[in-house]
């Protein structure tokens, strides 16, 4: 079945054997700025919200991984809810940090950091789905532009993580607040690119499941079932061919 470039875009899914892998990476990145919460005072708003979005992604992630061979596409809005968990963590720990550990005081730099956000996200949500009319996403793998800045956001994170930890142990507590900040936002816009990604994915594979099936046909199949699928793939091509060889040789006899 042909598929346009757009649909092979949005039908890219995390194999299987992969989605439990991806779940406890997806957990234990979750946790690095919930970690943050526990600054005295422990018990405040901002480690209770924390713990629960926590919570939340923890049962999911169970329930995804005790079945990832049907859990395909359902992790797909996994993780553009992964995402914004990620961005709203990381929001609830700059703010952690700021008011708690920092002693800012006033609503006004909370208040201007989640319209921030809000905003983020509107301008990303905009810049997706003119990528996606333009055909910049499928230029960009042509190239392996995708993968690069993928390994590049990545690499930038962990720049602000070591930065973070450098300045911590060097230059004192104001400096380890801005680049734990810094840090923190670098995951923040990576959450935000994440959810307007994947959640915009899903939304379209649930509008057009019937070509998604089509193309890929062990979609939702136990892992026996796919293995035995792929054999019978593998043998329709030849299994006729032996019993023609065999009446070509019998005709021949005769």
């Amino acid at each position: 079945m042909n598929i346009s470039e757009e649909e092979r875009f949005h039908f890219r899914l995390i194999p299987a054997e992969q989605i439990r892998g991806g779940i406890v990476c997806f957990l234990f990145i979750l946790l690095i700025p919930a970690l943050v919460t526990l600054a005295s005072p422990i018990m405040s708003p901002y480690f209770y919200a924390a713990c629960a979005i926590w919570a939340v992604m923890l049962i999911w992630g169970i329930g995804l991984g005790s079945n990832p061979y049907r859990s395909e596409v359902a992790f797909v809005l996994f993780m553009g809810v992964f995402g914004l968990a990620l961005a709203f963590t990381c929001q609830i720990a700059v703010l952690k940090m700021m008011y708690d550990l920092a002693g800012l005081t006033g609503i006004g730099y909370g208040a201007s950091s989640l319209g921030g956000m809000v905003l983020l996200f509107g301008v990303f949500y905009t810049l997706h789905f003119r990528a996606l009319q333009k055909g910049a996403y499928q230029s960009m793998e042509r190239k392996g532009g995708v993968g690069k800045a993928g390994r590049v956001a990545l690499l930038c994170a962990g720049i602000g993580y070591a930065a973070y930890y450098i300045a911590v142990a060097v230059i004192g507590d104001i400096g380890s607040f801005v680049m734990g900040m810094a840090g923190f936002t670098v995951l923040l816009v990576l959450g935000i690119y994440m959810a307007v990604v994947f959640i915009h994915r899903y939304l379209f594979i649930r509008q057009h499941m019937d070509k998604l099936k089509a193309h890929y046909p062990v979609l939702g199949m136990p892992k026996e079932q796919r293995a035995a699928a792929h054999l019978t793939k593998m043998n329709g091509g030849s299994g006729q061919q032996p019993a023609q060889r065999t009446r070509k040789i019998r005709r021949g006899s005769r």
